[in-house]
């Protein structure tokens, strides 16, 4: 069982990584011409489509209950990306990463607020920590706050609901149709707000295309449906904290791919991150001593 367990975790390990690599072909899609709210939805078309090319046989039998899940979880989705999209027009990146990482703590207190259990200590403290090493890789010397980043902390709100939401619907549905509908439905209300705010126009370079789709298949597709297939198995507080780890492989990618300089400060924080990690693994009961029986 434990065994399994890690496997389950290791494909969040897996899916942080691959988001990761997204940081770069975002910026990639960006420099090009493409609008933030055109790269989501493109992203989720794209991820929409192939997914129910893969598993169309899945959406034979998709039920009431199926699209009630897909609703709420496509919602807080979006909203994430949204919220998050429009915060970065008033806020440094920086401080937009680091904000959305924010949402590692939120997750324990939603899960005691819609569970009414309490989560268990080393939940809390591996999330802060984590924390910690968000802001040492990316925080700058820009340290007031402004509307974007008010705006980045209802993202990270939204972007924990979709944890928990998508962990709690998990165990409901087949992850498959959970997968195929929150794109769908994330596609829907993403297509609905850039024909508002950006008016339906589409004009970019080829290069951000092929970014978009690298986005779509990978950062989208195949992560979020490895997501929701490991969130069956891994509850929501330690699902939050191995996808936060997605700040530091993106920064990974960044020094290799981009060439950005390497700094003590980038290093403390990628440990601190995997040290939130172990911590969140280690079973701090089995370290009590035992009470040895007295011989009469």
């Amino acid at each position: 069982m434990k065994k399994s367990k890690y496997i389950y975790e290791g494909l969040l390990l897996i899916v942080a990584v691959i988001w990761g690599s997204g940081f770069i072909a975002s910026d990639i899609a960006l420099t090009n011409g493409a609008s933030p709210m055109l790269v989501l939805v493109l992203r989720f078309f794209i991820a929409s489509v192939l997914l129910s090319i893969l598993f169309y046989k899945q959406l034979k039998s998709i039920t009431k209950a199926d699209v009630l899940g897909g609703f709420i979880v496509g919602l807080c989705l979006f909203l994430g990306f949204a919220f998050q999209t429009f915060g970065l027009l008033y806020t440094t990146p920086s401080k937009n990463a680091f904000l959305t990482g924010v949402n590692v703590i939120i997750v324990p207190f939603i899960c005691w607020l819609i569970y009414h259990k309490k989560p268990p200590g080393k939940s809390f403290l591996s999330a802060i920590i984590c924390v910690v090493g968000i802001g040492l890789l990316t925080l700058d010397t820009t340290l007031g706050v402004n509307l974007g980043d008010l705006l980045t902390l209802i993202c990270a709100l939204f972007f924990a609901s979709h944890i928990v939401s998508n962990g709690h619907f998990s165990r409901k549905i087949n992850p498959i149709k959970l997968s195929i509908l929150q794109m769908y439905f994330a596609f829907i209300f993403s297509l609905f707000t850039f024909l508002i705010t950006d008016g339906g126009v589409i004009g970019v370079k080829s290069e951000a295309f092929i970014s978009i789709l690298y986005l779509g298949v990978f950062c989208t597709s195949i992560a979020f449906f490895i997501q929701t297939y490991a969130q069956n198995k891994v509850h929501a507080n330690k699902t939050a904290i191995f996808l936060s780890t997605e700040s530091a492989f993106g920064t990974i990618f960044s020094i290799v791919l981009l060439k950005e300089v390497m700094t003590i400060e980038l290093i403390v924080g990628c440990i601190v991150i995997f040290t939130a990690i172990l911590i969140s693994e280690v079973d701090f009961n089995s370290f009590r001593t035992r009470k040895i029986p007295q011989e009469e």
